[in-house]
């Protein structure tokens, strides 16, 4: 499906952006990886090794404007365009409002925020030269469903900018034929959560949504392949809450 076409992956290193990677990569794509972690991504090539020829790493802080020009340069010049970017990059640690602090935020911002503005400002040039191109930033269903058992105010005052960011770029960069979209995940079976609850507080989250289980990678990675292919030719300027319907309502 996307023999020859170049996907930019950022925080690719681990959890959706290696699922992503990795589902690309099973339809032929060339890739072009971030991760602030050089090791990770070197781990991630080793392990998809007889596709070397399609990787490209290029490690560093997303949130540095110079890392959205590499990997735009590094598209372009091992693999001669840009076909999409998926800015999937992002922190999550919940803690209550009066917790949180100016390096929190700041955190939050840089990653989530200057990592797909500064990431999508590096690629839409060469899209508007090949009149075709698509974005989608991965947001979160907490932005629009707030749980007061998980308090998580700072990382999602951050990724509502992503949404909004989605919506400009859609209707600025149309006439360019440049697509940009959100998927906003529920909770997803990553490393991420993992880390962050046992067992018993992840069966919780699973409850909470009315499908009764934790999304999977699977779930995320399918509906990128889809906007990002023959599906989402005609959508631009939406966010779709892949969240087990938690969003809707409760049981």
């Amino acid at each position: 499906m996307f023999a020859n076409k170049t996907i930019i992956i950022t925080g690719a290193s681990s959890g959706m952006g290696e699922a992503m990677t990795k589902a690309f990569l099973k339809e032929g794509a060339n890739i072009v990886l971030n991760a602030r972690n050089k090791g990770r991504l070197e781990k991630l090539l080793d392990e998809n090794v007889e596709n070397k020829s399609r990787i490209k790493l290029i490690a560093g802080d997303i949130g540095l404007k110079s890392t959205g020009e590499a990997l735009a340069s590094a598209a372009i010049d091992t693999f001669g365009s840009i076909h999409a970017l998926i800015n999937n990059a992002g922190v999550f640690v919940p803690k209550p409002f009066l917790d949180a602090t100016e390096d929190d935020l700041d955190m939050y911002f840089s990653t989530a925020v200057k990592g797909a503005f500064f990431t999508s400002q590096a690629v839409i040039p060469s899209m508007i030269e090949n009149n075709n191109g698509c974005i989608i930033n991965i947001g979160s269903m907490w932005v629009e469903h707030p749980l007061a058992a998980t308090p998580c105010s700072a990382s999602q005052v951050a990724k509502g900018g992503v949404h909004t960011l989605t919506r400009h770029l859609a209707i600025e960069f149309a006439s360019n034929n440049i697509r940009v979209n959100t998927i906003a995940p529920a909770v997803i079976d990553t490393p991420l959560y993992d880390n962050l609850m046992d067992s018993k507080q992840l069966a919780t989250l699973a409850a909470l949504h009315p499908l009764n289980r934790l999304g999977t990678q699977k779930d995320i990675t399918s509906w990128v392949l889809h906007l990002v292919g023959d599906g989402g030719r005609f959508v631009t300027g939406q966010t779709f809450f892949v969240d087990g319907g938690i969003t809707a309502g409760a049981h």
